[in-house]
């Protein structure tokens, strides 16, 4: 008994470190878009090079989710930058700042991109840390991370005066059906790598155990 418990603590304690870990990740990275989003392009270089580095570790080290993260990094990228072009168009958000007549930043597609990268790391993490084998199990733990994590974000960049969202019913400037958007967005990323993963035989805790 006592070693189970200790083995249970240890795994909360993984998986409390993995939260804590990637908040302050996240306000970093929010902090620095807000506090450099008039000079959007010196946010994509700095976006794109940490994409490069960290994608490109994943295959100087031949790692066995190098292809996951590539191929999930462009899905979002390119899902995440049509979402992006249809509400500007429709009026639905607006982003602040921007040099030019431009309605759309330059960092937004590494953005989007790093979104994947940044949940399916916690995602798997806490599926590794906690021992969560059941389909539920993920499908819900994809539910909460799409939810809490890139709202956290939109928040703090909000805050900075990065955009305004123009949907009614907000939480510190984000609204409710944002997060909804965001939840179906980072499911149905998850998705469509569960079909690759399972298509190309990769092994992967999160999508394809």
């Amino acid at each position: 008994m006592k070693t189970l418990a200790l083995q249970t603590n240890r795994q909360y304690t993984a998986a409390v470190r993995t939260l804590l870990a990637n908040l302050v990740k996240l306000a970093v990275a929010g902090t620095l878009i807000g506090t450099l989003h008039a000079q959007d392009y010196v946010v994509a270089i700095i976006l794109a090079l940490y994409a490069i580095l960290s994608i490109g570790k994943k295959f100087v080290s031949a790692s066995q989710d190098r292809f996951i993260y590539l191929i999930g990094f462009l899905i979002s990228a390119a899902l995440g930058v049509a979402c992006e072009l249809w509400g500007i168009y429709f009026g639905h958000w607006e982003y602040h700042d921007l040099s030019g007549l431009r309605e759309v930043p330059y960092w937004l597609p590494f953005a989007w991109g790093l979104a994947f990268t940044y949940i399916y790391k916690i995602e798997k993490n806490l599926v590794n840390s906690l021992q969560i084998h059941s389909t539920n199990g993920k499908i819900l733990l994809a539910l909460l991370a799409a939810m809490i994590f890139p709202t956290i974000g939109e928040m703090i960049t909000i805050y900075l005066g990065v955009w305004t969202y123009r949907w009614p019913y907000q939480i510190f400037g984000v609204p409710l059906l944002a997060i909804f958007l965001l939840m179906v967005f980072h499911t149905g990323v998850n998705f469509l790598m569960t079909l690759i993963c399972r298509r190309m035989r990769w092994y992967d805790p999160v999508f394809n155990p």
